[in-house]
């Protein structure tokens, strides 16, 4: 008996010992797997920004058994195959392009049968559309043509506007105005079916000329017409930069998110076809030519006169009064900008151009650094800066002051002061933050602009001037003085960082509800992150290979 009491408890202890260490392997190992899983999506979803399609497809791959329906991970493959089937070329193109097609259309059909039919999204496949007739190394080949989508199962997509509401009879779809504008659409559709884009656009552009809000539920084939258009024109042009391409593919991107990666594509042809910056001033008559023939919205009327009393002639728009000592043909570039630079913030971050700014807004264009100086009080370092007055959503006045002799004045600094009055009253009864009303002005920019603030973040992390989310969020201003290019850096590459995970318009509703209800909870509506903690783990892995130059 004194065996068996001795040998039990020993058995016991040895089985005990292998399930531990059966159990403890078992856990060793599922951690392994969720980081493989983990370290696949990174690598893929960096590779995905950096347009390296290919590469992304293979990361993605070696651990799609692993994954267990991740749905950001499925997503980010969906997003891979997409960009990759826009690259295919050559013998093998087309027997490739099938494989891929056949896998995007398995996720993509998992993808839809989880979403409810309402918030279904019409994805664009990147594929060249046609061959082209010139050797591919002087042509850029197009991206495919959105369908014409008739009706998808339970949803309310259609490509074709409905009948007005007889019922209602001051409804505006009872206007003569929506009447004309919906046989324009009716044209457009037409054409677009043909594939005569040129024809389409026209007609797209009288519809939306007639009644703005015809066109909502086509902007996407609008959009094709356009970068349609400016494909051609860089085929025609392969050694050519003109600014206007880039602003009508920017516009176009505003227009219809959905091809993101088609127009960057073009715009990085662009940026290697760019000249070297000389330093001198370039108001060239094509910067805005796309823009006077269809930008978002109704075609932009400028009115002059002058000179004023202050010195200043004045060209006029519905939306801003830009005080001016340039040519008239300059001024009217430089309004038709402001208004194509507005319309595409409003577009990106809210979905609609909304309407016409009341106050307007006063943009004084000053000649160089003194004058500048001079006039506004800033420092003569300084290429611009805007000046609101609010209460509460209501704007009570809206000024943008701007250096002509800056170099980066079309490119970076219109865009990014003209962002910075589109946000004011939009976020609700609070003004917006600095942190994000920096961030998102500075993401309006060209990249190699955004890269600058991302490229100083290492620096600033070795010197631990970094802030915890918690209290970057918080900050209603900015910073004390020696903490103003840690804040800069940091509130773009965190801005950068929420609107690459789900669009700029999540990023807005986002800030709506964290300024009404507080951030933490937004934090998880919107991307189900949990609280600053959790932002804090998430921002800087991603922002420091960013900076890093891998992003």
């Amino acid at each position: 008996m004194a065996g068996k009491k001795f040998f039990a408890p020993a058995f016991a202890g040895l089985f005990l010992f292998f399930s531990l260490a059966l159990s403890q392997e078992d856990l060793d190992s599922k951690i392994q797997r969720h980081l493989a899983v983990q370290k696949a999506l990174q690598q893929g979803q960096i590779n995905l920004r950096q347009g390296n399609y290919l590469t992304a497809v293979t990361a993605l791959e070696s651990q799609i058994q692993s994954i267990n329906g991740n749905r950001e991970y499925l997503e980010s493959l969906a997003d891979a195959y997409r960009g990759y089937l826009g690259e295919l070329q050559g013998p093998m193109a087309a027997a490739e392009g099938a494989r891929i097609q056949r896998r995007l259309s398995i996720l993509e059909g998992g993808m839809a049968s989880e979403a409810s039919p309402e918030k279904r999204e019409i994805k664009t496949p990147l594929a060249v559309k046609t061959p082209v007739k010139t050797p591919l190394s002087s042509r850029f080949p197009l991206a495919t043509k959105p369908a014409l989508v008739k009706e998808i199962s339970g949803s309310k997509v259609r490509a074709k506007i409905e009948d007005p509401p007889s019922e209602n009879l001051f409804s505006h779809t009872n206007s003569q105005k929506y009447f004309e504008a919906s046989g324009k659409l009716s044209q457009a559709e037409g054409e677009f079916a043909k594939n005569n884009f040129r024809a389409a656009g026209r007609f797209f552009q009288e519809a939306c000329r007639l009644e703005p809000r015809v066109v909502e539920k086509s902007l996407e084939r609008w959009a094709y017409c356009r970068l349609h258009a400016v494909v051609e024109a860089m085929n025609g042009r392969p050694d050519s930069h003109d600014p206007a391409w880039s602003n009508e593919i920017r516009i176009c991107l505003a227009m219809a998110p959905q091809m993101q990666s088609f127009g960057k594509q073009l715009l990085s042809t662009l940026d290697q076809r760019a000249p070297a910056q000389t330093g001198e001033i370039r108001l060239a008559p094509q910067v805005l030519a796309p823009v006077a023939s269809g930008a978002v919205g109704p075609p932009v009327e400028v009115h002059h006169s002058g000179p004023h009393s202050n010195g200043f002639s004045l060209a006029q728009t519905k939306n801003f009064r830009v005080w001016h000592k340039l040519t008239q043909q300059e001024a009217t570039q430089m309004a038709k900008a402001a208004e194509a630079f507005r319309a595409e913030s409003a577009m990106k971050w809210f979905g609609s151009v909304g309407e016409d700014w009341n106050p307007i807004c006063e943009l004084f264009l000053h000649t160089n650094a003194q004058e500048y100086a001079k006039a506004t009080g800033a420092p003569a370092g300084s290429p611009g800066h805007s000046t609101l007055r609010t209460e509460g959503s209501r704007v009570l006045a809206r000024r943008i002051d701007l250096r002509l002799d800056d170099v980066n004045l079309m490119l970076g600094v219109l865009p990014h002061e003209t962002t910075h009055v589109v946000l004011a009253g939009r976020l609700g009864d609070q003004p917006v933050p600095r942190w994000a009303d920096e961030g998102m002005s500075v993401l309006s920019e060209p990249r190699s602009r955004i890269q600058r603030n991302l490229d100083n973040l290492p620096r600033h992390a070795k010197e631990g001037a970094l802030f915890p989310c918690e209290k970057l969020l918080k900050l209603a201003d900015y910073p004390e003085p020696r903490l103003v290019g840690p804040f800069y850096a940091q509130s773009v590459a965190v801005v950068d960082y929420l609107v690459r995970l789900k669009g700029a318009r999540v990023f807005a509703e986002f800030m709506r509800d964290g300024l009404k209800t507080g951030y933490e909870s937004a934090l998880r509506k919107h991307y189900g992150i949990e609280g600053f903690a959790g932002l804090d783990q998430r921002w800087w892995p991603e922002s420091s290979l960013a900076a890093s130059g891998r992003n």
